[in-house]
């Protein structure tokens, strides 16, 4: 099996609760909305070589690589190369949860990964109620697709 869905263990929400915390957009959540994200988290692992995410595919999701280390790549004249690698306390997708465009780049696990996941549906509702949070996730965006 290329990837499994699995639920959170205590070890895992315990993790989550400090990493949502520590994350730009997220960290002026009140504890009690970053406990109501973590219980909505879906855990997937994924083996080295599954694809997580195709380019061009829309997501609609963050996705939190708590283990492990994915590879970002985009296709350069007709070949496949590696533009960045995220290991464990990274995100990516975070554009997906404010624009609905397609993503930019196929996300590849290097080596064995586990994924959490949070649905925009779910965020959402924290941006309704925390206006900050979506000001925080808008700066994010503008500042990655200036040119590094």
């Amino acid at each position: 099996m290329l990837a499994m869905e699995l639920e959170l263990d205590v070890t895992d929400i315990k993790w989550a609760k400090e990493f949502l915390k520590k994350t730009d957009f997220l960290s002026q959540l009140t504890d009690q909305e970053i406990t109501s994200l973590i219980y909505k988290i879906n855990k997937i692992t994924f083996q080295k070589g599954k694809t997580i995410l195709f380019k061009g595919e829309f997501s609609n999701r963050l996705f939190i690589v708590k283990s492990g280390q994915v590879g970002i790549f985009i296709s350069k004249e007709g070949k496949k190369e590696k533009v960045a690698e995220l290991k464990e306390n990274s995100y990516f997708g975070e554009v997906s949860l404010v624009h609905p465009v397609p993503a930019s780049a196929t996300v590849v696990a290097e080596n064995d990964c586990e994924i959490l996941i949070l649905e925009k549906e779910v965020l959402d509702d924290v941006f309704k109620n925390n206006p900050a949070a979506l000001e925080t996730i808008h700066k994010k965006i503008e500042e990655r697709k200036k040119p590094q």
